[in-house]
Parts: C-alpha cells; sequence; structure tokens
C-alpha cells in the first residue's frame, strides 16, 4: 500500500526501516504526550515487526505506515489507521514526525492523505483520534483537516506520573 500527496509518500515498513523510526521513538522529550515511550531498540523493533506481520493479516485492520518525503525517501515520522472490529465502518487515526521536521505542515499533509484514502478506498465513514489536551498542536492538525471535538465522558488518566486529560475528535 502507497498513498501519495504532494510532497509525501505514506508507505508499507519495511525490515530496515527500524533504525530511523528508533530516531524519533526514542526521544522522550518529545514523547510527553504519547502513552508509549520512549521506545528501547527492542521496542522499536518489535513495532516494526508488528507492522510486517499486520501486513499479512487477511482480513487486515491495522495499516501502519511511514512517512517518508516524495524527493528523498527519507523516512520522518509515522502514520496509521486501525479498523474497528466489532463496528464496521470506522477506524482511528494516530501520527507522530520527527522533530527536524516539525511545523513544516507534514502531520497535516500525511493526516489528510491517510485519512482521505481510507473514506475513499476502505468504505470508512468514521474516523477517531485522540490528543492529550495538552498537545495543541496535535489539536490544530485534527480541525485543519476537518476532525470535530466530541464531548469527553472519561476521566483523566495517569500516564508516565501524570495526570493526562485526553480529547476525541472525529471525522
Amino acid at each position: 500500500m502507497q498513498i501519495e500527496s504532494e510532497r509525501l509518500l505514506l508507505r508499507e515498513y519495511q525490515a530496515e526501516d527500524w533504525e530511523a523510526v528508533h530516531q524519533y521513538a526514542s526521544k522522550g522529550d518529545i514523547l510527553e504526550y504519547e502513552v508509549w515511550g520512549p521506545n528501547t531498540v527492542e521496542d522499536t523493533q518489535a513495532f516494526v515487526e508488528k507492522a510486517l506481520a499486520d501486513q499479512e493479516v487477511v482480513p487486515r485492520t491495522s495499516f501502519e505506515l511511514c512517512i517518508t518525503l516524495k524527493e528523498t525517501g527519507q523516512l520522518i515520522g509515522g502514520c496509521g489507521t486501525r479498523m474497528n472490529k466489532e463496528i464496521s465502518h470506522q477506524s482511528d487515526l494516530g501520527y507522530i514526525i520527527h522533530p527536524d521536521y516539525w511545523n513544516q505542515g507534514y502531520a497535516t499533509e500525511a493526516a489528510q492523505a491517510l485519512t482521505q484514502y481510507f473514506i475513499h478506498h476502505k468504505d470508512i465513514v468514521r474516523i477517531e483520534a485522540t490528543c492529550d489536551a495538552e498537545n495543541i498542536a496535535s489539536q490544530k492538525v485534527l480541525r485543519k483537516i476537518g476532525f470535530t471535538l466530541m464531548p469527553n465522558k472519561k476521566k483523566p488518566m495517569k500516564i508516565k506520573g501524570r495526570m493526562r486529560h485526553m480529547l476525541y475528535f472525529e471525522l
């Protein structure tokens, strides 16, 4: 699977991608809003191995793709969607960009390309996304691509030593 946008190519992970992924997945300072990480080498390798295994599952419900620059092929992040097994035509969205590429519109471009592909080619009618209430950048990305903030009925969760309020968005 490949999805092209103006500047990006979203493609399937390959085994050798783990090193490029680990460059951002191991940076604790940029992962403060994520429920995962910072990754050990083993964590990152396991993530890529699972992404590779998910490529073979039929019917496929998990789509993890790396975000690469079209011009150079440089891997700059990842994005994915997981289809809801209980509620058909619904999935969730996630994305991360290496901090060297922040504030250049890549997260917005990748998330837009991925959501549009799944709406038009996989019969998805509802996509959900969550983000930490303090993650203003991610909120901006979701709003730019048409997601709507939904009422939150869940209580804050303790993650990485602090209480986290999560925001829920839908497209």
